[in-house]
């Protein structure tokens, strides 16, 4: 009989990871070098994923810049798929179903 207890699944670790490059990222954003704005885009990708109240957060801030989400939605066709969902999921202009 397979063992009941913590085993962490894709969702689980996915949101970790993209926690562990926000945090970092916030405190590396000061720097000259932009590294910090990438690792928190990284990490907001990673964890918005699964998390609707990120999405929610992400979807009000693409709507308080219109400019700059534009700019992100004409990235979507060169990102691979998993970010493009992400892109896709937070866009202030998409009609919710």
């Amino acid at each position: 009989m397979p063992r009941r207890g913590f085993a962490p699944n894709g969702r689980a670790l996915q949101q970790w990871m993209g926690w562990m490059l926000i945090v970092p990222g916030l405190l590396v954003l000061p720097l000259p070098i932009p590294l910090g704005l990438v690792m928190i885009i990284a990490g907001l990708a990673l964890a918005a994923r699964y998390d609707p109240l990120l999405q929610g957060w992400i979807r009000r801030l693409r709507a308080r810049f219109p400019d700059a989400s534009r700019r992100a939605n004409r990235l979507h066709r060169y990102l691979p798929f998993r970010l493009r969902r992400v892109l896709v999921s937070t866009d202030p202009e998409r009609r919710r179903r």
